[in-house]
């Protein structure tokens, strides 16, 4: 019970901080652009846009999966003004949830956004936009399930009273984030878009003893988030009027640690029915381990378009875990989207 205390307090000081890959993420890291990068914010074809988002993570690793959830909402306004024609500014809001079932630990965040999308190049549809996401981050923990030593009754049970000092078990803190957008046709065939978002740039203090009073307690009080950058990187290739491939890139890093994300999707229309289309994905998660970067997941992607809805359906492999333990973990990602009225301001929109 001695390491399960030492696991317990360390878990409670940087545990938030310091599990980079516990951070919020998605493979369909598209479907929520506006999360990761504030300047995606109103970057689609459409007046509006809402988003479900959903993700059970290591599946059959534990009893019940980790869960990741989340919904947002983006509606963009025409600047009507001749000295702004093409330009947009767009408002977005959105909430996300982590709830996994070591020692029952929830996180939440949401957030308010906005961003200006500059029209630059009206022929080949050059869009400059920056956003600013103003959010809050709530974290919370339950003391129910955790027993200390002595709480030991001396023959099978933990159910006596114990001494340890424990903190509030939730807390909030407000955060900001900024990013920056780039989109453009470099040609007939290719497009591409690249942007990078700026999260935790008020450094938020994770650690739940933060506001602890007790004179007993003498370890730290403070684990601030390092600054994390989120860098997308989508091109648009046309075959023809009815197939177009996505390659995309995500990276992140915070700190010493880093997140890649390669991929590429496969999109077919139908000539005969109107708005509808099929897409198909491969992609490859890698993570810092050490000075270089390690496959941990392999994703196979299917998504489907009918009319203003896209699903989007996603599995995940642990390469890592099968190869190391010879038993690979499972996660699987849906999501839902609905699009308002089509418009054509040439915005690169991959779904995924």
């Amino acid at each position: 019970m001695r390491l399960l205390k030492i696991v317990f307090i360390t878990y409670l000081t940087i545990g938030f901080t310091k599990s980079f890959a516990q951070d919020i993420s998605f493979s369909q890291f598209n479907s929520l652009g506006s999360y990761y990068n504030p300047a995606l914010t109103g970057s689609f074809d459409g007046n509006f846009k809402v988003r479900i988002i959903n993700r059970d993570h290591w599946v059959k690793f534990a009893d019940a999966p980790y869960r990741t959830f989340g919904i947002s909402g983006d509606i963009k306004f025409d600047q009507s003004s001749k000295d702004f024609k093409g330009d947009f500014l767009a408002l977005g809001a959105y909430f996300i949830s982590d709830r996994g079932q070591i020692l029952d630990w929830n996180k939440n965040e949401m957030g308010v956004s906005i961003a200006y999308h500059k029209l630059l190049d009206k022929i080949k549809k050059t869009y400059l936009s920056g956003g600013i996401t103003l959010g809050i981050l709530q974290r919370s923990i339950s003391y129910d399930n955790i027993y200390f030593e002595d709480q030991f009754d001396g023959l099978d049970r933990y159910n006596g009273s114990t001494n340890e000092i424990l903190p509030q078990n939730i807390h909030a803190t407000p955060d900001l984030k900024v990013g920056i957008n780039y989109s453009t046709r470099m040609s007939k065939l290719w497009a591409i878009q690249i942007g990078s978002g700026m999260h935790y740039i008020f450094r938020p203090n994770f650690s739940f003893y933060k506001s602890l009073e007790d004179i007993n307690y003498s370890g730290t009080k403070e684990s601030k988030a390092l600054i994390r950058t989120n860098t997308i990187l989508n091109f648009s290739y046309k075959l023809d009027n009815f197939r177009q491939l996505f390659p995309k890139f995500y990276f992140a890093t915070q700190g010493p640690l880093q997140i890649l994300q390669a991929g590429i999707n496969y999109r077919q229309s139908f000539y005969s029915l109107n708005q509808t289309a099929v897409h198909a994905g491969l992609s490859l998660r890698s993570v810092s381990s050490s000075s270089f970067l390690t496959p941990v997941d392999l994703g196979f992607l299917l998504g489907f378009e009918v009319k203003r809805f896209i699903i989007g359906m996603q599995y995940d492999i642990g390469l890592r875990d099968a190869l190391k333990y010879g038993n690979p973990t499972h996660s699987f990602e849906i999501s839902i989207s609905l699009i308002g009225d089509y418009t054509n301001e040439g915005f690169i929109c991959p779904e995924f």
